[in-house]
């Protein structure tokens, strides 16, 4: 189903300082892939998501999301294919209550407000935040606010998901029900991140980056187990794959 797939060929983007971000950056994500994209902070890892729902554009090379090429003139189509949260969820969230911000794009699909009930309410559920829907955004934490964040996007029904840091301030139990959710969601993902022991419970496969330059990608199990290249990146090994008697039950 090429709908969901995203590719990328030679992608480059510098930004206005000079600093080249991405250089020349080629890759595919099949139907259904879950692939995360680690690396140390400034590897590229943000700046790429945001060419890939066109809140940057390349300074040369092309996006494709399914069929559909990334340009000004077709990011009505690509978002409404995409589910994209921001690193910060702040970034995300502008409307004077929980339920509005979550609600904000299934009314842009000019859906019955009853239809909207339903989707508001079905993706706070999911999320486990249905006590916040009235609370307004800016009154919450860090984690509550990376949650309303999740369930906006989620009340979408995107076909691929893009998610910048989305475990970031997340207490144990509400990051163990974002790896949940990111494991029933059967669509493409994409999910740049630290949280490396995250990265092995959700994703088959790894694209490491640096300085702009893809580094590595395959399996996550190897890339994960290859100490020297994450000790290149200043990444350090996940816990469940180190040797503690504890930690390393799998």
């Amino acid at each position: 189903m090429s709908h969901h797939k995203i590719i990328l060929e030679e992608v480059i983007y510098t930004y206005p300082d000079g600093k080249e971000a991405l250089n020349n950056i080629s890759f595919e994500v099949h139907h259904g892939e879950s692939v995360a994209i680690i690396g140390s902070n400034g590897a590229g890892k943000s700046t790429l998501l945001l060419t890939l729902v066109g809140i940057l554009f390349p300074s040369s090379g092309k996006i494709t999301i399914g069929d559909v090429p990334v340009t000004k003139q077709t990011l009505s189509l690509i978002r409404q294919k995409i589910g994209f949260t921001f690193q910060n969820a702040d970034d995300q969230l502008f409307n004077g209550s929980v339920y509005d911000d979550v609600a904000f794009g299934p009314r842009n699909y000019k859906l019955s407000e009853s239809d909207v009930e339903k989707k508001v309410s079905k993706a706070l559920e999911i999320v486990g935040i249905t006590h916040l829907r009235d609370r307004p955004p800016y009154k919450l934490s860090g984690g509550e606010k990376r949650s309303v964040s999740i369930a906006a996007v989620l009340s979408m029904d995107p076909d691929i998901l893009l998610m910048d840091e989305p475990s970031a301030a997340l207490d144990p139990k509400s990051r163990r029900r974002l790896i949940n959710l990111l494991l029933d969601f059967k669509h493409t993902k994409l999910i740049t991140t630290h949280d490396l022991d995250m990265v092995l419970d959700v994703c088959d496969r790894t694209i490491v980056l640096g300085n702009g330059k893809i580094l590595a990608d395959g399996s996550t199990v190897d890339i994960l187990n290859d100490e020297k290249l994450l000790d290149e990146c200043g990444l350090e090994k996940p816990l469940s794959l180190q040797s503690c008697p504890i930690c390393n039950k799998r």
